[in-house]
């Protein structure tokens, strides 16, 4: 199994992850936390299924996104989620009718998922879970830089 991040830990470095703005902005996350979604997406208001803005913009980092997953997931996905450091509140993912498969990497310490009272690790270790079942947030000790991809 390559679970080799590091090309895509600097693929990441060279990017402008855009961040959230109030309006775009989940209910309790803090605004302007930086966060893309590449795979598949429906338009906010055409309702459009299609390949994410991100996908086509960054083909190259969709490619290795892919790789990875195709790898570490062991059930049919259709999206990512990356996150940069972000430490999310306690929540459910509402919208999500699927399993979920986080990984994080990155030179951090803290921002330790934890998931129904219970902490998981997830650096360089792919953790599964139900999101819109188990709540689930990450201790607010991030140090460093933490990115995290979730599969759904």
């Amino acid at each position: 199994m390559d679970l080799e991040l590091s090309h895509l830990e600097k693929m990441l470095t060279k990017i402008n992850i855009p961040r959230k703005s109030k309006t775009a902005n989940r209910r309790g996350f803090p605004i302007g936390h930086r966060s893309m979604t590449l795979g598949e997406t429906r338009g906010r208001f055409s309702g459009i299924t299609g390949l994410s803005h991100n996908s086509k913009k960054y083909p190259e980092l969709w490619d290795e996104v892919k790789r990875l997953g195709d790898i570490i997931v062991p059930f049919k996905w259709k999206s990512c989620h990356l996150n940069h450091n972000i430490v999310c509140p306690k929540h459910k993912d509402t919208g999500n009718a699927t399993l979920s498969c986080i990984i994080s990497f990155g030179d951090y310490t803290g921002c330790d998922l934890i998931v129904e009272g219970i902490k998981q690790h997830t650096r360089y270790t792919p953790y599964i879970f139900n999101g819109s079942e188990n709540e689930h947030w990450n201790t607010d000790d991030l140090v460093g830089n933490k990115y995290s991809l979730v599969y759904f």
